[in-house]
């Protein structure tokens, strides 16, 4: 990635200015990582979803929520699963039916020889329909990765949403970035700072995942899409402007979570009662993100 894209994070965003200047043209999406559907097999309906925080605080876990409540109400099978290394929140803010006492670790060595018990059994599950893969903070066993818990969720007849947490850089998240099989969503927080720190986030993920062919909208950056969580009330920096502005074209979108107060109070999230701005913002992010 070069000079010019870099270049807009000279000036910071300002509160109540939003972009003026016209954008680039949205270049098509390549993708340069290996992804299963590469050897001519048919795809699947809907692709696995990662997030991610670009910054602690970027609200990874309730987008991962959001995300997979609107997959479960249009009745796509569904787990949410905690992809953080040492294990969030993610069952206990989701899991309004019903909480399991099974962990991941727990369902991935269920049957012992390294193969995972019935998954529909050991899933916690949303009022939304979808299910949820809490995990404890002990590590995988023996060779197991994400992507040994991706293969046994598609096995499995499910479509995966991924909280990885933050940071992006973790071992543990290298399989999933692999993969591009698997949508990769940026959170950030509706911040000035946490916009600035995307320019880290950006050329690392070109570094470790691009190919040295690669223009504007490719790899792993161009498959990426960018949501900034409002998560405070009022009025708050158009740093989704100013992202439109200048990275158009090199990433696949940008899209805005807009406050509410269910999310905002840090408890269980009830998908049904979120207000319907919100639930319009996830339905339009998961149709860009999940097709």
């Amino acid at each position: 990635m070069g000079q010019d894209w870099s270049r807009w994070l000279d000036e910071a965003p300002e509160a109540g200015d939003p972009a003026s200047r016209e954008t680039r043209a949205k270049a098509p999406v390549v993708r340069l990582r290996k992804g299963r559907g590469d050897d001519g097999d048919d795809a699947p309906l809907s692709r696995p979803i990662l997030v991610v925080g670009g910054c602690g605080g970027a609200g990874t876990t309730t987008t991962a929520l959001g995300i997979a409540g609107e997959l479960g109400t249009a009745g796509a099978p569904t787990v949410a699963v905690d992809a953080t290394a040492s294990g969030s929140d993610l069952a206990l803010r989701g899991a309004d039916e019903n909480l399991s006492p099974i962990s991941l670790q727990q369902w991935l060595y269920g049957r012992g020889d390294d193969e995972p018990a019935p998954l529909k059994e050991c899933l916690s599950y949303a009022s939304s329909g979808i299910g949820l893969l809490w995990r404890d903070a002990a590590p995988l066993r023996r060779r197991a990765t994400y992507l040994t818990v991706a293969r046994a969720v598609a096995d499995a007849g499910y479509t995966p949403v991924y909280d990885g947490g933050s940071p992006i850089a973790g071992r543990h998240l290298r399989p999933l970035l692999e993969d591009a099989d698997i949508a990769l969503v940026l959170a950030i927080p509706a911040r000035v700072d946490a916009a600035n720190r995307l320019r880290v986030t950006l050329e690392w993920l070109d570094d470790q995942f691009g190919g040295p062919a690669e223009g504007p909208g490719g790899g792993i950056v161009g498959d990426t899409t960018i949501v900034v969580s409002h998560q405070q009330p009022g009025s708050e920096p158009a740093i989704a402007d100013h992202l439109r502005e200048h990275l158009t074209g090199w990433v696949r979108d940008i899209r805005e979570i807009p406050y509410d107060q269910q999310l905002g109070r840090g408890e269980l999230v009830r998908h049904t009662m979120l207000a319907a701005e919100t639930r319009r913002a996830y339905r339009t992010l998961v149709a860009g993100v999940a097709s």
